[in-house]
């Protein structure tokens, strides 16, 4: 009996390389705060659902953690098994070889208490997915087997019998002298004193020594990187002294030391994936950020209300911005948008938001948005404009294209495609061609998308193309809002001229400043 992943019900793809549109759409930026710089959450770099299934698989899990209370529970466990983990490297590590055993009985009881309490969380809360169902099955199994109930039964009395010893260090005359008693039988456990008369042992003890009590030592086996010598001269009389206590404890390390179920050591480093998404959701709505989980149903339009770019709404709130949302559908006819508009109008960031709802609902994760329905891709492409190459010594318009090449050959049926300001260094005739064979490519492949251009022409091109631009308001100053309409294009300039003083008195004053300068 295994357990399954809780990133994918098949074995996770792994080992893939950031995908491109992580840069085009910002989705570097977002798991960085999602993450918090680690890139050891794996699962948002290398485990790209494979198909709808994991997708849904995800999906589940995430909705158990969110309306559960799982991450408390799921928090606890990680906080938990990094103590358990830290312990045995600690155990692997030291150099004290009485030590060893010793760490090995904390280690034992931590990780079993640590499964216990986690089989009994869920059976409290009744997980619905698939995915924690299955854990809790195998947890059960797991804590109720034999080997595992002894194994833990023995790190408990081992600890007790541990626990109960009080050992105390006491300096007189040129001598110090150990004396062990059992705390629960209040009487010393051996009557004969170890004298030891060596400096070197204990000099790091009497630097600290308080010459009118002695030092006492709760518990001689501290689990820290190193005992000093005179604790290592401790430790060895506990363990003279209590010969059947270590000898049970080294039989116990004999058998058991390498006790860790690698399925329970996936689930720990793959939690994070959902913990610190649910984490960076939580906070974002505290600072006023809307998130729902996203519909999947075939039958209605994919559509959002309220989408936002979750990239620059991080960015607004620390400038002290207001985040812009929009709302579209695409409808039973439509496979692209082709959005044109004022520059500065939004359309870049609408588009973003967009691929940001196709990535997060791909990933089984909530999206930024009051609602949306999504249907399911095969892939999620981008092409956003680029600069010239210094080291290749292509134009921008080769650099576009040589990038465009492959992502149109290898294109996937069914994918959704978010291409940002295509050819805009070509004639106008030419662009219009070749953004109009690029639509074409993909329409005639079955995929969604969006094709940001200032280009008006390409709204006109096929049947399945819808067009869309980014608005002015009365005064004609952009309001980044995104509507299925025409740009008032001569309020728009009217506007960029205000904006940047390149009106008639604006310009005549300028001079004027520069030949007074002259």
């Amino acid at each position: 009996m295994g357990l399954n992943s809780i990133i994918d019900l098949k074995e996770p793809v792994k080992g893939l390389t950031e995908p491109v549109f992580f840069l085009d759409l910002n989705i570097d930026q977002i798991l960085e705060r999602v993450t918090g710089g680690n890139r050891k959450i794996r699962a948002f770099y290398e485990y790209f659902p494979l198909d709808k299934e994991c997708t849904l698989y995800r999906r589940m899990i995430y909705r158990d953690i969110r309306e559960k209370g799982l991450f408390k529970v799921f928090s606890e466990f990680e906080e938990r098994y990094t103590e358990f983990r830290e312990l045995e490297r600690k155990k692997k590590e030291t150099r004290v070889s009485v030590q060893r055993p010793v760490w090995n009985i904390y280690a034992i009881k931590l990780y079993t208490e640590t499964l216990m309490k986690l089989l009994k969380e869920l059976e409290e809360t009744g997980p619905e997915s698939e995915g924690i169902r299955a854990l809790k099955e195998y947890l059960a199994h797991t804590v109720g087997e034999k080997a595992f109930c002894e194994m833990h039964d023995k790190s408990v009395e081992l600890t007790k019998e541990l626990e109960g010893l009080n050992v105390t260090a006491t300096y007189e005359k040129g001598r110090v002298q150990v004396d062990i008693k059992d705390k629960d039988l209040n009487e010393d456990v051996d009557e004969d004193d170890e004298n030891y008369k060596n400096y070197h042992i204990y000099e790091e003890f009497l630097d600290t020594f308080d010459a009118e009590n002695p030092k006492e030592f709760v518990n001689p086996f501290e689990t820290v990187e190193e005992l000093t010598s005179f604790e290592q001269e401790v430790v060895k009389i506990v363990s003279k002294r209590n010969p059947e206590w270590m000898k049970k404890t080294e039989k116990l390390y004999e058998d058991c030391s390498n006790f860790e179920d690698e399925s329970f050591f996936r689930l720990y480093e793959e939690l994070p994936y959902y913990l610190s998404f649910y984490s960076f959701e939580e906070s974002m709505k505290k600072r006023g950020m809307i998130f729902c989980e996203p519909e999947e149903d075939e039958a209605k339009y994919i559509s959002a209300e309220g989408l936002y770019d979750l990239a620059l709404a991080c960015v607004n709130y620390e400038k002290g911005k207001p985040v812009v949302s929009n709302d579209f559908y695409y409808s039973d006819k439509d496979l692209f948008f082709v959005l044109t508009g004022p520059n500065q109008g939004g359309k870049t960031t609408f588009a973003r938001s967009l691929g940001q709802l196709m990535y997060f609902s791909k990933m089984g994760l909530d999206v930024p948005a009051v609602k949306a329905n999504v249907h399911y891709y095969t892939d999620l492409l981008t092409h956003f404009s680029v600069e010239e190459s210094v080291e290749t010594g292509r134009g921008k318009l080769m650099e576009e294209l040589v990038r465009l090449s492959p992502m149109m050959k290898y294109a996937k049926d069914n994918a959704f495609v978010v291409i940002n300001e295509l050819f805009t260094t070509a004639a106008n005739y030419d662009a219009i061609i070749m953004g109009k064979n690029v639509l074409d490519h993909f329409v005639n492949q079955n995929c969604h998308g969006i094709y940001v251009t200032h280009l008006s022409e390409l709204c006109d091109t096929d049947s399945h193309v819808a067009g869309l631009s980014a608005q002015l308001d009365e005064n004609g100053i952009q309001n980044f809002k995104i509507l299925r309409k025409s740009v008032a294009y001569e309020g728009c300039a009217e506007n960029q001229i205000k904006k940047y003083k390149l009106d008639y008195s604006s310009l005549q004053g300028r001079l004027k400043e520069i030949m007074d300068r002259a």
